[in-house]
């Protein structure tokens, strides 16, 4: 193991550590999306499950086989732990989010199986959000902006090439 490896519980705790984990009203208008507070709240469900599926990506990627399963329920067990506290999500429930984070999942990863890019990924997500009226068509530009800045793909794996 090297002097900059991590367990699997401390590679947990900066993939938590790196995922921006919720998105205001203000910090939308920043970026030019108008919204309620409960629209917020669906989107920074939307972010969370666009970071979620990258870390899970990261996770398969950079650690043994072995050990992904493990890394994997920590990560849960993290984002579980936060829910409603530090993780601002409203009323919904994590075994909700849960189901409705995996039906993401399957989306991004045949997305990914077709060969599109991190970018093309992030475009299927602001256009959900748009199909789902968080925000508006002519703000889908400003989304894609902001999904560039919350969800830190890059950062997932080089975090993790340090697990020992």
């Amino acid at each position: 193991m090297s002097a900059n490896s991590m367990t699997p519980r401390q590679a947990a705790v900066a993939l938590v550590a790196a995922m921006p984990i919720g998105v205001s009203v203000q910090q939308l208008e920043e970026y030019g999306i108008e919204v309620t507070a409960e629209q917020a709240q669906a989107i920074t469900q939307e972010v969370l499950s666009l970071n979620l599926f990258w870390i899970f990506a990261a996770i398969e990627a950079h650690i043994p086989q072995k050990y992904q399963s493990a890394l994997s329920e920590l990560v849960l067990d993290a984002m579980e732990a936060g829910w409603g506290t530090t993780v601002p999500v409203g009323p919904a429930a994590w075994t909700a989010y849960l189901n409705e984070w995996q039906v993401r999942r399957r989306q991004y990863s045949r997305l990914v199986e077709e060969g599109v890019s991190p970018l093309a990924v992030s475009a299927h997500a602001a256009e959900l959000m748009e199909e789902n009226q968080l925000v508006k068509e002519e703000e889908r530009r400003n989304l894609l902006t902001l999904l560039i800045d919350f969800v830190p793909v890059d950062t997932y794996g080089q975090l993790l090439e340090d697990v020992g």
